[in-house]
């Protein structure tokens, strides 16, 4: 799953390239990043609540920026940071990892690899690009979150047993980092 700091490097890089359409930095860099720090996604994220099995079915109607944009005030930067995230999310599971999500692969495992590139690419990410969670004003709930996560991973990672692999390498990552961040935000 695109990380916050996979989130904040994209809006970076979407300012680099279109700093004329955003007004208030900070506004957008915070609508980045909180789709994730509420309870149902499915809000947050306009999505319709299907069921995990269809993995497929599942990331194709988890996340909607097109209904996003249609039901919420386009021109404030707030709003197209959160329509940034979801077009991000809904990418992100939808094209660059649909190969991986094609797989037979169990959900505990699929899970316990998203969860491990998460942290690798987090840690490549605010080395490459000088992003972190302080660039929000959320930041203090990110690290929170981001500390419980972590917490309920660190046992499993104790195990013995406990393998993973990276379904994609940093060259894929930035390509994807690149053509995302291209995305006309509609007003």
């Amino acid at each position: 799953m695109p990380s916050q700091i996979t989130h904040l490097v994209v809006a970076k890089k979407y300012l680099e390239k279109h700093a004329q359409g955003i007004k208030d930095v900070q506004k957008f860099l915070d609508g980045n990043v909180v789709p994730d720090l509420v309870n149902d996604k499915t809000i947050s994220h306009c999505g319709v609540r299907t069921e995990k099995r269809d993995v497929l079915k599942y990331n194709r109607e988890k996340v909607n920026p097109e209904k996003f944009a249609a039901t919420h005030n386009m021109n404030d930067d707030f709003n197209k940071g959160q329509y940034l995230h979801l077009y991000v999310d809904y990418q992100f599971y939808n094209v660059f990892l649909l190969e991986y999500h094609r797989r037979e692969i169990d959900k505990e495992q699929r899970g316990t690899d998203l969860y491990e590139t998460s942290r690798r690419d987090d840690l490549y990410l605010q080395q490459k690009y000088g992003v972190s969670y302080d660039d929000t004003s959320v930041a203090g709930e990110l690290y929170r979150i981001n500390a419980l996560w972590d917490e309920e991973n660190a046992e499993k990672r104790r195990q013995p047993e406990y393998k993973f692999s990276f379904p994609y390498d940093f060259t894929a990552l930035e390509q994807f980092l690149d053509q995302v961040s291209n995305v006309v935000i509609p007003c």
